[in-house]
């Protein structure tokens, strides 16, 4: 990849923000804005589980109860999956 000598100025308000911030899952903003350029998102692609479950939540903050309902088994077939802690 070449110099990155150009900068893109965005705003965002909180709840955009906030939801960036979920989505990028580890990476910084950049990296992740920049991921969705070169790999954009394929509408015939199922969202990955850390996709779906970040969707998930943030409908669930939105008060949508079976979004609420989804995370929660969602979050405990991830905690099955793991087996018992100890």
């Amino acid at each position: 990849m070449g110099r990155r000598d150009n900068k893109v100025m965005v705003s965002l308000n909180g709840d955009e923000l906030a939801r960036l911030d979920e989505m990028r899952v580890g990476a910084s903003r950049a990296v992740y804005l920049r991921t969705l350029l070169e790999e954009p998102l394929p509408l015939d692609r199922m969202p990955t589980h850390s996709e779906a479950v970040a969707i998930l939540a943030r409908m669930a903050r939105d008060g949508k109860v079976a979004a609420a309902v989804a995370l929660e088994r969602a979050l405990r077939d991830d905690a099955s999956a793991e087996g018992p802690r100890g």
